[in-house]
């Protein structure tokens, strides 16, 4: 399972990951905390390895 980790993710801009996954399992409600919908995810790393701060954690 892969979320985004609030201490590390800043919240003040629109997320790039929203755009990068290939099935649109992340979502974003203006500059909030991106969520991952981990029953779409299908964990192709794109999210972690395209988040600049590393905000992206396999729980």
């Amino acid at each position: 399972m892969l979320v985004v980790d609030a201490n590390i993710c800043p919240q003040n801009h629109r997320c790039p990951l929203v755009h990068i996954c290939p099935v649109d399992a992340i979502s974003q409600v203006g500059y909030g905390l991106p969520v991952i919908d981990n029953d779409i995810c299908i964990q192709c790393g794109k999210c972690t390895r395209g988040c600049p701060l590393g905000a992206v954690v396999k729980v």
